[in-house]
């Protein structure tokens, strides 16, 4: 099994039962709970703190709208369908339906057998709820954004509060990107609001696509978006953001056209809070732009 310090650990996707209980337990001393799932979806262990979320019960589980959640829509349920990840999707918990609402960020992972046959589902549980954003969320926030398909602003900015606060914890630094297309408002104006929508669509699907697997990505305001890279330094980064920016490029039809592209800031967390990581990315970003676009702009007061 292997960790990373500042993230949730990571579990070999055909471990043993005696490795998924070390992982249960590492998780408990980072108050994330788990819950392990037969190939059938039947309950085989949970640790301590998924106790602690979900009490004596199975708990009432309801999803980003604050609707019950209904069983063939379960995250482990899911898994066993597709025999794929799902990961970052927020969920709400009650302990019983009078209860209060714990929100929680919910990933679940496949397992399989030497023979590649699906043994085990597992399924975290962090506790979300420290965030007071949520507390006045009515009604609850959505994860993803309806027209990209990426992590929605509010959801995005969670995610990043987050995973500053792990780096700032373990003192692992993790990259983080701004990036929109080039001369958007040129766009709109020629070809008008749908075609535009058209593209941040696109762009959202290729960015999806070309992130490693527990990259985050997520819009922010009207035409950017927000990368989240973890456990990786912003020269390693610079590689997989380069990629990505030529897969846009190369992507999109022109159809007389320029060509499709977009610009970035990059820099690293270094132990600033997320609102400060924000302003040095869009700084970034401006000085790429002005630059004539179709580039990265890295922060090099970093190295």
């Amino acid at each position: 099994m292997s960790t990373s310090p500042y993230r949730l650990p990571l579990v070999d996707l055909r471990a043993d039962d005696a490795e998924i209980g070390n992982y249960a337990a590492l998780l408990d001393s980072l108050n994330i709970g788990l819950l392990v799932f037969d190939d059938d979806g039947a309950l085989r262990l949970r640790n301590a703190h998924a106790d602690h979320l979900l009490g004596a019960g199975p708990g009432i589980w309801e999803d980003e709208n604050g609707q019950p959640l209904a069983a063939g829509d379960r995250l482990e349920r899911q898994v066993i369908q597709t025999r794929q990840p799902v990961r970052q999707r927020a969920v709400g918990i009650r302990r019983d339906p009078a209860g209060a609402r714990t929100w929680c960020k919910a990933s679940a992972f496949p397992v399989f057998s030497g023979k590649g046959s699906l043994r085990r589902v597992l399924l975290t549980l962090a506790d979300l709820s420290q965030d007071n954003r949520l507390a006045t969320e009515n009604p609850p926030l959505p994860t993803h954004d309806a027209l990209t398909g990426v992590f929605s602003e509010r959801y995005i900015s969670l995610l990043l509060d987050d995973e500053d606060r792990r780096a700032r914890r373990y003192g692992t630094p993790f990259a983080l990107a701004l990036v929109t297309p080039d001369h958007y408002s040129d766009f709109c104006a020629r070809h008008g609001a749908q075609a535009a929508e058209s593209v941040l669509a696109h762009i959202g699907r290729v960015l999806g696509r070309g992130l490693r697997e527990f990259d985050m990505v997520g819009r922010l305001g009207e035409a950017e978006f927000l990368l989240i890279l973890p456990n990786v330094r912003v020269n390693d980064a610079m590689h997989g953001l380069e990629r990505l920016r030529e897969m846009v490029e190369s992507s999109h039809p022109g159809d007389g056209e320029p060509a499709l592209t977009i610009s970035g800031g990059v820099t690293e967390c270094t132990g600033e809070d997320a609102a400060v990581l924000i302003e040095r990315v869009r700084s970034l970003l401006a000085n790429a732009c002005e630059a004539g676009g179709n580039r990265l702009c890295v922060d090099l007061e970093i190295f």
